[in-house]
């Protein structure tokens, strides 16, 4: 029996190319040791409100939809999922989630600031999303994805079990309700 070893240069990938294991949150560690544990494990909170935002833009786009779900607030508005006029539900939370994974790259996320919130257990981040946008308003596939920046400022709560949460957007130029991209100067100042 022989041994055969592989390396890149043989038809097996690029010299000196390899593949990223960096964690998307944008830490510099590796995901296995970053934000997986977060998204894998029930039991494993993240420590603060930064580190659920970052956890939260890692499983968007890793597309662990569960986490996204399990870190959101039960007061979030969006947890009723879509809801018509006429006050029926269209779509539930975790279809929305899936469909936002599906729909969108997730490029970078920077936090861009973090000041308290009305009590010890709140605290508003500000960050910035870059994303490309993979399917027109028709969900038919775009040639070239559309690349987007939302910034938001958003409460983080944390719950009577230690877990922070998100709760709910404060700000943004995206309007969740419309699903419309404005521009950044359209933003609620």
């Amino acid at each position: 029996m022989s041994a055969v070893r592989v390396s890149a240069g043989f038809g097996f990938g690029k010299k000196g190319e390899a593949k990223s294991k960096d964690c998307p949150c944008g830490s510099g560690a590796d995901y296995k040791v970053c934000c997986e544990r977060y998204h894998k494990s029930l039991t494993i909170q993240a420590p603060t409100a930064e580190a659920v935002l970052r956890a939260r833009f890692a499983a968007y786009a890793k597309k662990e939809w569960k986490y996204v779900v399990r870190s959101t607030h039960p007061d979030n508005p969006n947890h009723k999922g879509t809801v018509s006029a006429d006050g029926k539900v269209r779509t539930t939370f975790e279809e929305d989630v899936k469909v936002t994974m599906y729909n969108f790259d997730f490029v970078k996320l920077k936090v861009l600031g973090q000041e308290p919130g009305a009590n010890d257990n709140e605290v508003v981040l500000d960050f910035q999303i870059d994303i490309k946008q993979k399917l027109d308003d028709k969900a038919r596939k775009l040639d070239k994805p559309i690349p987007r920046s939302i910034r938001e400022k958003a409460i983080f709560v944390r719950s009577g079990d230690g877990a922070w949460e998100f709760l709910r957007a404060v700000d943004s130029n995206w309007d969740r309700d419309k699903l419309e991209y404005r521009e950044p100067a359209a933003a609620a100042q």
